[in-house]
């Protein structure tokens, strides 16, 4: 294994991907009540069960943060981390979203549970709300 670092390159490479994702400025944060709250709606239109209190919630400045989709309010993390813009941490749908990717321990948006069962994207959330929504400003990233 100790060659692998006499190369720059592969030394690099290794080093990159042991990082994770970890936009600048997040830190980790204490989640609200009502947090477990949406968790609890969120098990319960998906079928799936979590441990709430296993997330480590990761809070980032501003209204967005930049990932490998472009822009982003919200990321789920294998690693059982959740990062959230901040101007977008009390928004429901986003917090949400990024629970039950948590719950399905997996990325992507399969319909079920996302869409037919949660309406968890930006689409069917939308069509779901009787008051006027705001318009989102970047894309969710997985």
């Amino acid at each position: 294994m100790l060659d692998h670092f006499r190369h720059p390159l592969v030394a690099l490479a290794i080093l990159l991907g042991a990082c994770g994702f970890d936009p600048a400025g997040s830190q980790a944060w204490e989640p609200p009540a009502v947090y477990r709250e949406w968790w609890d709606k969120t098990e319960a239109c998906s079928g799936l069960g979590g441990d709430f209190d296993r997330v480590e919630w990761m809070i980032v400045p501003g209204e967005s943060f930049p990932c490998s989709s472009g822009k982003c309010v919200g990321h789920w993390d294998p690693g059982h981390r959740i990062f959230l813009a901040s101007d977008w941490s009390m928004h429901e749908m986003v917090v949400r979203h990024e629970m039950l990717h948590e719950l399905m321990r997996r990325s992507g948006h399969p319909s079920p549970p996302f869409g037919n069962g949660c309406p968890l994207t930006w689409e069917t959330w939308l069509r779901t709300q009787s008051a006027p929504a705001l318009s989102p400003p970047a894309r969710l990233l997985d």
